[in-house]
């Protein structure tokens, strides 16, 4: 199916769904409410295209970037919030043992493992509770690691010694390994580890036990370790971007497959199961009063239109009725199928007879302004329409189902053909009760 055909099909339920998109903002995108936001800002070529790349996947556009992080958002807040946890719990656990080697450096302990990182986190859990602002998780992640090496800094520099050297280490390769794990972008990404590296040539040259050569040595491994960290995070975050379009690209063929089990090829309305369906629906969830009006509709002389232009033409003919019936949907709130051949059914919710009626006129004004030809019709040389109408009133207590309701419009259908065709006939829904087949 093309491009086109699938940006028809997702945008069908874009307005009923928009109260769903908003509330699924809070936590990111599902992946229903993605492929709704592609079609509503125009980026299905673009989609296509990127879903269908292989190997690597050229630059995204800013909106689809923003889609694609906001699919992955949950997994990547999940994959953050462990990691500020599992870091903030090791440091709360580290004090006591910190204080046991150290007893005279508590109050650099005590602040850099309990306050700043504590204070670090809370920061850290807020901007990531929701996904509006990517540069505040960003930010924050990075904040938290460069507390994480104050506080390393702060404690080696208090307990001195050999130890010195072992805190900023541990701090330095902890967090450095640890930024794998977090979801930043590459460019914040390679903010972060300079920051790391300041803050640890800062404290090489701090430390009176570190020489020149051996500072700068190790100074060239730690930077090393920086740039394989961020090509890591890097690869990563493409391969998330693969994988979120893949993941896309997968629902959205479901969804095609769906809708096409339920719709009509030639017409793209729905087809006679799905309007059924629509139909068994609306009277069994129908509130007592609620009015329903049934329009059986029949296309006049269709087999001659066959017989005298061919069914290439036919099949024109009736692609442009579907059209028309589409747009028909749309302004009037109507429900529209094609139920076999040339015969359709449209279903209207809260109308009445007179407006019903009102409806279906208008209707037929724009067909007959759109000029199809039918030379071998007895009505007119185009195409015109015949149409059964019955309204009823549904809910608790009435005795109207399905099939009385269609076979009530049918028989007014048949009576507009007997009448002349081209024209209206109305009638109430038939007061006997049936069973429900």
């Amino acid at each position: 199916m093309s491009a086109a055909a699938g940006s028809s099909l997702i945008t069908t339920s874009q307005a009923e769904d928009s109260a769903v998109d908003r509330k699924e903002l809070a936590n990111g995108l599902s992946v229903e409410a993605a492929l709704r936001r592609i079609a509503a800002e125009g980026l299905w070529s673009e989609f296509e295209r990127k879903s269908q790349e292989g190997g690597r996947i050229s630059r995204l556009s800013a909106p689809l970037a923003a889609i694609c992080r906001l699919v992955a958002w949950r997994d990547n807040r999940q994959d953050a919030t462990h990691l500020f946890w599992c870091v903030t719990v090791i440091m709360w656990l580290s004090i006591p043992f910190d204080y046991s080697l150290a007893p005279y450096a508590v109050t650099a302990i005590v602040a850099g493992h309990g306050v700043l990182t504590t204070l670090a986190l809370a920061l850290a859990l807020r901007a990531w509770r929701h996904p509006r602002l990517e540069w505040m998780q960003n930010a924050s992640a990075s904040l938290f690691a460069f507390v994480v090496m104050i506080a390393a800094i702060m404690t080696g520099h208090r307990v001195g010694g050999p130890n010195f050297e072992r805190f900023v280490l541990v701090g330095f390769f902890g967090m450095t390994t640890g930024l794998v794990l977090l979801p930043l972008t590459t460019p914040w990404m390679a903010l972060v580890t300079f920051v790391l590296n300041v803050c640890f040539v800062v404290s090489q040259s701090i430390n009176p036990a570190v020489d020149g050569a051996s500072g700068f040595l190790f100074t060239l491994y730690c930077s090393a370790i920086s740039v394989v960290v961020i090509w890591a995070r890097y690869q990563i975050n493409r391969r998330q971007i693969r994988a979120t379009l893949s993941r896309l690209r997968e629902a959205h063929s479901k969804r095609l497959m769906r809708e096409m089990a339920h719709t009509d090829a030639l017409t793209g309305l729905r087809n006679r199961k799905a309007i059924t369906d629509e139909f068994a629906r609306l009277i069994g969830e129908a509130r007592s009063g609620t009015v329903l009006s049934v329009a059986m509709i029949d296309i006049d002389d269709f087999k001659k239109l066959n017989d005298t232009l061919g069914h290439a033409s036919g099949d024109e003919a009736l692609r442009s009725v579907g059209s028309l019936f589409s747009d028909f949907a749309r302004t009037s709130g109507a429900v529209c199928g094609r139920i076999g051949g040339e015969e359709f059914l449209a279903l209207l919710p809260g109308a009445g007879a007179e407006a019903a009626t009102r409806a279906v006129e208008s209707l037929m004004r724009d067909l007959d302004r759109m000029n199809l030809s039918n030379p071998g019709s007895r009505v007119a040389d185009r195409v015109t329409l015949s149409v059964g109408l019955v309204t009823a009133s549904l809910g608790e207590g009435r005795g109207h189902h399905q099939e009385s309701l269609m076979r009530d419009a049918d028989l007014a259908l048949y009576e507009a053909k007997n009448a002349g065709r081209n024209r209206i006939v109305a009638v109430a829904a038939s007061s006997l009760k049936h069973d429900a087949a």
